[in-house]
């Protein structure tokens, strides 16, 4: 399926998307709570601090409660303790309170409010959480302390409350990101069919063009060759000149024929055991008259035999193009070197020239169809900004890498990597 590697990576950015916004909801939902929850037991605990101060007598410096404010409290968990100002307990609260209200936390708040000062203390008591609200107690018309008012509320049950909100949401944002996973896939593949039926429609085109093209091409080079064979003087150089137009337009059509079938996986592989440093030999010999006209000395770099599993015919052309790059962009006197090594179980094949090299510019853009960083240079030499492209597409049908590396005025190298067999 065309654009597979686009639709994936597009429906991964809706999903993080999705799970950002679930995120952000779970978080606001919590605080939100949290807050509403915190709120209302501080509310809770404050309306119970005023129903006890109502029970509280103070005559003089002394303080009394009625026995139904320690007993029976009319707030559902809330209890009293009230300490003269000699700290002794005015009543005794229930026995299984007096844990509670002998917590050592709560020494200090007694203290402040002997100074007159107020404060809430957070306290355990077994497995329960309480909130402690310690207040003094004044005399009447007077700023004297005659004594301190504890009330105490249960707030475990906030925490409790959060917790079961917390798997809540955690079992809905589950149940949601399932969810989302497939509505991502399904709005991606949405988004991309209009490109994909786009792209289809242009390389359909490609392709026909393609084919259609030879043709007319092959009869249009028949006949100006008969015309070159017929031809002297100036007759004969136009003649000489429109075949090589036509060549160059055979080799762009038969480039674009390839990419064509590659892009709808119509192009097999036929992967065989093949000697790399033999497909090299035959193609340096290949490659020596070439080299020989350019004045470009060609130099094999043989390392031991390297074997990979590839197609024959795919390899031959992937190198022939790297080899016939490095000539086309290396001067007379220059030199051309095409290295096969073994390293960690991957064959590596490198083909290293002295020329004039990429400009950092243009290194990122070399394998995108149609591109020439020197396209004065490529349109004279017959390039058509295809022979890259075509390489790279061998290289990755071959699970491999290549990688160039290039110093402008100093050359370039080209590395590609395959898995090696033994």
């Amino acid at each position: 399926m065309m654009f597979r590697g686009a639709l994936w990576r597009l429906a991964a950015q809706y999903f993080i998307l999705l799970v950002l916004i679930l995120g952000c909801f779970d978080l606001i939902v919590y605080v939100t709570v949290s807050q509403a929850l915190q709120t209302r037991s501080d509310n809770d605990l404050q309306r119970a601090v005023l129903q006890a101060t109502h029970e509280v007598a103070v005559t003089g410096d002394t303080v009394s409660v009625t026995a139904q404010a320690l007993l029976d409290p009319s707030v559902a968990d809330t209890f009293i303790r009230v300490l003269d100002i000699k700290g002794q307990e005015v009543s005794q609260p229930r026995a299984e309170l007096k844990k509670l209200f002998n917590n050592p936390s709560l020494s200090a708040p007694i203290a402040a409010a002997n100074a007159g000062r107020s404060g809430d203390t957070r306290v355990s008591n077994g497995t329960e959480l309480y909130m402690v609200d310690t207040s003094p107690i004044f005399k009447p018309k007077s700023p004297k302390v005659v004594g301190v008012l504890q009330v105490a509320q249960q707030i475990s049950w906030i925490g409790d409350a959060l917790s079961g909100l917390v798997r809540q949401l955690v079992l809905a944002s589950a149940i949601g990101i399932l969810l989302g996973a497939l509505a991502s896939v399904l709005m991606a593949s949405r988004s991309l069919r209009p490109i994909s039926r786009a792209f289809q429609r242009q390389r359909e085109f490609v392709a026909d063009a393609s084919h259609e093209l030879r043709t007319p091409l092959t009869l249009i080079r028949t006949n100006v060759e008969a015309w070159l064979r017929r031809s002297n003087g100036t007759a004969r150089i136009y003649a000489k000149s429109i075949v090589e137009e036509v060549e160059q337009l055979n080799r762009i059509v038969g480039d674009l024929t390839t990419l064509a079938l590659a892009d709808a996986r119509q192009l097999p592989i036929d992967p065989h055991p093949v000697e790399l440093n033999e497909v090299v030999k035959g193609l340096m010999a290949q490659a020596t008259p070439l080299a020989e006209e350019r004045g470009v000395h060609l130099r094999p770099d043989l390392n031991g035999g390297v074997r990979v599993e590839a197609d024959l015919v795919r390899v031959r052309q992937l190198l022939l193009i790297l080899i016939d790059n490095a000539l086309t962009h290396t001067s007379a006197g220059g030199e051309v070197s095409v290295g096969v090594i073994r390293r960690d179980g991957r064959a590596r094949v490198t083909v290293v020239d002295n020329g004039e090299g990429i400009p950092p510019a243009d290194l990122p853009h070399i394998f995108e169809r149609f591109y020439r960083a020197d396209k004065a240079r490529t349109r004279e030499n017959g390039g058509s900004g295809l022979g890259l492209a075509i390489a790279k597409w061998i290289v990755d049908a071959h699970k491999g890498e290549i990688a160039v590396k290039s110093t402008q005025g100093k050359g370039t190298e080209v590395a590609v990597t395959l898995p090696a067999i033994d």
